[in-house]
């Protein structure tokens, strides 16, 4: 059974260290900075404290780095409890801007591999592409839903993948009245046409529009299959839903916690392990860090290179997971805001922005660099080459601050003067620090400008982003799992997470031929174009870095090092906590 107490309820702060979580003003206090650079050594690496022999460090895998191997025989039963900051707040996996408890109890059709990036069957078996505006998908057969009505754990078939399907691309939306771009996913199946049901385990879907992303699109990490009916029983209540994951709703109190127990018909032999899986509202970081150092939580997502040091140095039997993610960070700029609109002001603040100082305040090490697409993509541009762009690269930053002083001069802002805008940052300490970084490097650059912080809540800012109601934004964002449908729905006028509401023709022209061309050596090299233009002419946003992805985690507990990895990053908690275990 699992050695950790879940959490029954919301946490203060004061009831975190009350309980006697902390374990001294040394945590607490670290976890209120997170500022420093994180160390260069791995983990366990550290001496113990006091001079004691430090625990044997878990053997690293040798295929893949940052992974920690947990030996043992894995256990049934015991809780796996994760902090989080809110209980979720959309409801509708199709609709929501990230996550909601669907990505929990729900699963994927086609999955990639969680290193290679190489597609996987999950819910749908297989796949044929008999010509390019083509592909016929059978569904596995024997995956029931969770026993809820009106569902009542029949087994998921061709309906319900045909459901998806047409609402993930928007199809429904006049139906459901709901505008349009309500379905942030949509561009992932860019070209979808006809779908139909040709029997109970097949769906067959023709292409209005040649897609030569459209399998890559149908992994996206938050294109959770729903069950058909789903949108009559409404997203009101989610004690309400049932999907096909290893997990299913127990209990949901919003703002306190959000409670999933083990599913007995799940159709994976021997999972999942744990027989609860609970996420719990832990108010803030310092409390967070006091929870998991005296293992009241099972893991800790995110740490900043601060943090790291606390955790390394009291708890040295922790084990801290880490790569390069999926993700990365930024500020999006609103082209409607006036000032955004000439190329000289995006280039010019491009160009002034000193990436190593954003990336390394927060993360320390192990942030990837970024130009237009993530390096994760074979045809993205890699770190060498985007070093070298001016503006990115750091051995010519003070050469390109004094161009992009010419700029703004050009476009009329001499020393920043009468350049105004709000960055609105999501709720959370990673695009706060990075929002606070560049506010401080530019208005020490360019005296006269004003930039404005916002802190929304998280409902406040979702609703403000899709609706693309902002100057500028910073946050993050998981990529799409193929680089041209990230172009496409980031870049494209018709994109549906083209917030910033970015348009050009170039850009339309060359994601089109890309998402059309079939030849994989012809995709790069449109694709290479596109990111030539992107720098020269585009620069639609900031982009940081690639996001390191680290997580801590309990000692007694498996299979992290073979189900997360580059391309299934820990968004909360998700199905794949069902291949994970207590040893």
């Amino acid at each position: 059974m699992s050695t950790y107490e879940p959490f029954t309820g919301y946490l203060s702060r004061r009831s975190v260290l009350r309980r006697g979580f902390a374990v001294g003003a040394g945590l607490t206090g670290a976890a209120l900075i997170g500022c420093s650079s994180g160390p260069k050594k791995s983990v366990n690496e550290n001496a113990a404290a006091g001079g004691a022999a430090a625990p044997k460090a878990p053997e690293l895998s040798k295929e893949r780095d940052g992974m920690p191997v947990v030996k043992g025989t894995p256990k049934k039963g015991g809780t796996f409890t994760v902090a989080a900051t809110e209980t979720y707040v959309q409801h509708d996996q199709h609709t929501a801007v990230s996550n909601s408890e669907w990505v929990v109890i729900g699963e994927r059709a086609i999955e990639l591999d969680e290193f290679s990036g190489k597609l996987r069957p999950n819910l749908v078996e297989s796949w044929e592409n008999p010509d390019k505006n083509t592909y016929i998908f059978k569904v596995k057969k024997g995956v029931k839903l969770h026993n809820k009505a009106p569902w009542n754990g029949r087994e998921f078939d061709a309906e319900d993948l045909a459901f998806n399907l047409n609402r993930i691309a928007g199809n429904t939306a006049d139906a459901e009245k709901l505008p349009k771009g309500n379905f942030q996913r949509s561009t992932t199946l860019e070209g979808v046409g006809k779908i139909e049901v040709i029997d109970k385990s097949t769906v067959k879907v023709t292409m209005a529009k040649v897609n030569s992303a459209l399998l890559n699109g149908i992994t996206e990490i938050r294109n959770v299959m729903m069950p058909k009916g789903i949108v009559e029983v409404g997203f009101k209540d989610p004690m309400k839903f049932a999907g096909t994951a290893p997990f299913q709703m127990a209990e949901s109190v919003e703002g306190t916690r959000q409670s999933y127990s083990r599913f007995e018909g799940y159709y994976r032999p021997n999972e999942p392990y744990f027989d609860k899986v609970v996420q719990t509202v832990i108010p803030d970081r310092a409390a967070t860090l006091a929870a998991f150092v005296s293992k009241q939580i099972s893991v800790l997502s995110s740490p900043t290179g601060q943090e790291i040091k606390t955790i390394q140095s009291a708890r040295q039997d922790a084990l801290l997971y880490s790569y390069v993610a999926v993700n990365y960070n930024f500020v999006m700029f609103n082209l409607k805001h006036k000032p955004f609109q000439d190329f000289r002001v995006r280039k010019a603040l491009n160009m002034a922005t000193d990436y190593e100082d954003i990336a390394n305040g927060f993360h320390g090490s192990g942030w990837g660099w970024m130009a237009a697409f993530h390096q994760a993509f074979p045809e993205a541009w890699q770190d060498a080459k985007v070093k070298s762009i001016p503006g990115i690269n750091p051995a010519t930053k003070a050469k390109d601050r004094e161009e992009a002083a010419k700029l703004l001069a050009a476009a009329g802002y001499t020393n920043g003067d009468k350049l105004e805008f709000d960055i609105m940052h999501k709720p959370k300490a990673e695009s706060r620090e990075n929002a606070l970084r560049f506010q401080a490097q530019m208005t020490k650059l360019f005296p006269g400008i004003k930039i404005v912080i916002k802190a929304p809540e998280t409902a406040v800012f979702d609703k403000a982003q899709a609706s693309k109601d902002f100057q500028a934004i910073s946050n993050d964002s998981t990529m799409n799992p193929d680089a041209v449908l990230e172009g496409y729905a980031r870049w494209h006028s018709q994109g549906s997470r083209n917030y910033g509401g970015f348009a050009d023709p170039k850009a339309d022209a060359l994601l089109e031929k890309a998402l059309g061309e079939t030849d994989l050596k012809l995709r790069a090299d449109i694709l290479n174009d596109f990111q030539q233009q992107y720098v020269d002419a585009f620069l639609p946003q900031v982009n940081f870095y690639a996001t390191p992805q680290r997580h801590f985690v309990q000692p007694d507990v498996g299979g992290f090092d073979k189900v997360f990895g580059p391309w299934d990053s820990l968004r909360g908690v998700t199905q794949k906590l069902g291949r994970i275990y207590n040893v």
